[in-house]
Parts: C-alpha cells; structure tokens; sequence
C-alpha cells in the first residue's frame, strides 16, 4: 500500500556519479508512479550565489556562460537516459544550490526529491553533504537520498 501518490519529483543534479545514480532511480520512480519530472542543475558561480541570489539563465546573463555550458552538457547527457514515456522538463539555474532546490520543490508542489547524498564538493560532503543536510531541514516534501 503507497501511503502517498507521487505526481511531481524533482532530481537535482550535478556532475557527480551519485547524482547519475539518484538521476537513474528518480527515472524508475517516474516511471512505476507515471510521475513528471522536473531536473535542475544548480551552477554555484564563484562569488555570485548567496542565499538571496539566484536568476534563471538568459541571454543577458553573458558573463555565465561556462557555468550554462557545463549545466547543459550534464543535462544533454542525462536527457538521453531518459525512458521512453517518462514526462521531463529540465532547467539550468544560478544560485547557491541547496536554496535553489528548496525554492524550486515549493514552486513546484514537488511530491518527492530524488537526489544524491553528496555531490562534486568534496568537503561539503564530509557531513552527510551541506546541500541534501539543507535540503532535508528545509522542505516539506520527502527526500530521497541516494548513496
């Protein structure tokens, strides 16, 4: 018995094998529950997230550019995986990416969030990972942390 229907996942993703690893189960929920699917890549600029900056990518967002490309090379090689009737929408953000995920699961009305326990910064991740450890306190969907 499911104690909770699942309609909307969101898988935050980087370029880290857990993340390739959380992306591969969050496809396999989407698809035993018919659930959509929303993938973000949170770019981390250097010196330009806080907790109170994060902006959609665009054209005037020039001085971006490598940190869109990397997102968009890490979404166009997980787009390929994905199974075939699986519903996906995928978006590049900028912003601190623990705050980005929350914000983006309350927009959302996600129903679950998939994602890796720890991801590309190795020193985050001495503690169970500082952006699932956020993610988990702050939102009000379940988290699924993969390993």
């Amino acid at each position: 018995m499911i104690a909770r229907e699942i309609h909307k996942i969101l898988i935050p993703v980087d370029d880290s094998k857990m993340s390739d690893r959380a992306f591969d189960y969050g496809m396999d929920m989407a698809k035993l529950f018919d659930a959509e699917v929303h993938v973000i890549y949170v770019a981390n600029g250097e010196g330009m997230s806080t907790p109170d900056f994060t902006v959609h990518f665009n054209e005037k967002n020039d001085d971006t550019s490598p940190l869109k490309e990397k997102g968009a090379a890490v979404l166009a090689r997980l787009m390929k995986r994905v199974p075939e009737g699986v519903k996906v929408h995928q978006e590049i953000l900028l912003g601190s990416p623990e705050v980005m995920i929350a914000l983006t699961a309350e927009d959302d009305g996600a129903d679950l969030i998939i994602m890796g326990s720890s991801g590309r910064n190795s020193f985050s991740s001495m503690f169970l990972g500082s952006v699932s450890y956020y993610t988990v306190h702050h939102v009000k969907c379940p988290v699924l942390l993969i390993k």
